[in-house]
């Protein structure tokens, strides 16, 4: 089944070219294909070694107010800018009127990873629209 060259010496199947150089096209996407990793591992330690933040941190912004039935469903968007995910996440409403709470209502959210968000609803049996709609995190736990 061996042949063997007259100019190398080297044996080889039949069928196979005698040149077993790699093809270019074989370097390029060798040469990419590294490139892609080390910049994925450089990619991983950049964010190890510059996190700042190791805490949530979290914003509620209302993003739609509508009726829903007898009442209101102001529907929010909890945002987590930090570097950590926060569990059980409260989030607390308020219409206020002349200084004053006139309506609350709460609603815990299973979780807000790092850098992400989640987006949750309210109901109320008055406008939100008619008072100042006041949205906060009120509490969290760590995972």
């Amino acid at each position: 089944m061996e042949q063997r060259t007259k100019q190398t010496g080297r044996a080889h199947a039949k069928g196979r070219p005698q040149d077993e150089r790699p093809h270019i096209l074989e370097w390029v996407i060798g040469a990419a294909s590294a490139l892609l990793v080390l910049a994925m591992i450089g990619f991983v330690l950049y964010q190890a070694l510059t996190a700042t933040s190791t805490r949530p941190e979290l914003q509620v912004v209302a993003e739609t107010i509508e009726p829903a039935g007898d009442g209101f469903r102001v529907i929010f968007r909890a945002v987590n800018r930090g570097g950590a995910t926060a569990a059980g996440v409260e989030v607390e409403g308020r219409i206020e009127r002349g200084g004053e709470t006139f309506e609350t209502g709460r609603v815990t959210l299973d979780y807000v990873p790092a850098h992400s968000w989640q987006k949750g609803g309210l109901l109320f049996s008055e406008d939100p629209r008619q008072g100042r709609l006041v949205l906060e995190a009120v509490g969290y736990s760590e995972p």
